[in-house]
């Protein structure tokens, strides 16, 4: 209770600090001739569509500036006009590739689950898994469905009731793993174009992720190695701890992988166009608000911001994604504000969007209505 009390506390402390980050005017940076700054701030009020070509700017002094979008001035909407200049079709190809990840999503659960010796339908695999989006919105993390999505799936077998629950957890590791895959191959690329030190914070960045990346790879062929973990003592840990029967599934349910090496490397195959879909969803939705940050960017800044979004820090990761969306768009050469609409309309379109759906499908689902509730969930 008490550790739940102080994550919705750190939400709402990332969420003031985004509000007072967020600017609601507009403004422009005009260029200077001046020997300790290049750009001054005007504050004021875009004429029209502030990506138009030419643009119209009037300040608050009734001073107009004019120019192209080549020109050196930098535009910076507020969050107000950033929403409502929106681009009715870069949306809808966002929304359209969120629904091509849960397509993925889907299919790559319903292998992994094979392989744990349940058989369950796609269309199951795809039902359980928009509603695990439904409860995303109501629980901590961007990852909290995850559990109703194990309780349910464990309803509807008779054995291997474990080794359900345990695939989807494996099936998010795969999928973060894969996401920073992404995320390491796109910073090489940055490293060797010599571009790491331009961006504030970048390396620090690029060393987390390759530290994540090989923590995931030595850690996970241990656990898995019958003759790593008998050498460096594993099992022998394993068998001190309590709870024994517990901890004997547990590890029944992970290892049963070390048997079916093809379906997981089939199922991080499948991972990259799925994490490529959510990649390009948030770059869409980015230029539909005005995002002018390439799609190399987005392919760093997405996989780092989805990946600490789904530590259960805040509920539906709200104010962790506002507020990291927001410091790579400043990072990048891009504004705050612009991050956080971006962030804002992106969450809004996959989790609360999407989640609806399945809350639809929960609604008229038979687990509805035999009354299993959430507190049911919990015991």
């Amino acid at each position: 209770m008490i550790l739940t009390v102080l994550k919705i506390g750190l939400a709402g402390l990332l969420i003031w600090f985004v509000l007072n980050q967020i600017e609601t005017q507009d403004r422009l940076q005009v260029p200077v001739v001046s020997e300790t700054e290049t750009y001054k701030s005007v504050y004021g009020e875009y004429q029209g569509d502030w990506r138009a070509d030419p643009w119209a700017f009037t300040a608050e002094d009734g001073a107009e500036y004019s120019g192209n979008q080549s020109d050196d001035y930098i535009l910076q909407p507020g969050f107000f006009t950033a929403m409502r200049s929106l681009k009715i079709r870069w949306y809808l190809l966002g929304v359209a590739l969120w629904g091509a990840l849960l397509i993925f999503a889907a299919q790559r659960w319903r292998m992994l689950l094979g392989a744990a010796g349940v058989s369950v339908s796609y269309r199951e695999s795809f039902r359980l898994t928009i509603i695990g989006y439904f409860f995303n919105n109501v629980m901590l993390g961007s990852t909290g469905g995850d559990l109703v999505r194990a309780v349910m799936v464990t309803r509807t077998v008779e054995q291997n009731r474990m080794r359900a629950a345990i695939s989807v957890i494996v099936d998010r590791l795969i999928g973060l793993f894969a996401l920073m895959l992404i995320a390491g191959t796109v910073l090489s690329m940055f490293w060797f174009a010599h571009r790491i030190s331009e961006v504030r914070g970048l390396r620090m960045v690029t060393g987390t992720v390759y530290l994540l990346l090989f923590i995931a790879i030595v850690g996970s062929a241990i656990y898995l190695s019958r003759r790593a973990r008998k050498s460096l003592g594993v099992d022998w840990v394993l068998s001190k701890l309590p709870a024994q029967a517990l901890i004997q599934k547990l590890d029944d349910a992970i290892t049963i992988y070390r048997d079916h090496k093809r379906t997981v490397f089939g199922a991080l195959l499948i991972s990259i166009p799925l994490q490529v879909c959510g990649i390009l969803s948030f770059w869409a939705i980015g230029v539909a608000l005005g995002s002018r940050l390439t799609l190399m960017e987005d392919f760093v800044i997405f996989p780092v911001v989805q990946t600490v979004s789904a530590l259960p820090l805040a509920p539906a990761g709200w104010g962790v994604g506002e507020t990291l969306f927001g410091t790579f768009f400043r990072s990048f050469g891009s504004s705050f504000t612009l991050g956080v609409a971006v962030s804002v309309l992106f969450r809004l379109t996959s989790q609360v969007g999407y989640g609806l759906i399945g809350g639809l499908i929960w609604a008229t689902s038979k687990e509805r209505r035999q009354g299993i509730s959430m507190q049911d969930k919990k015991s």
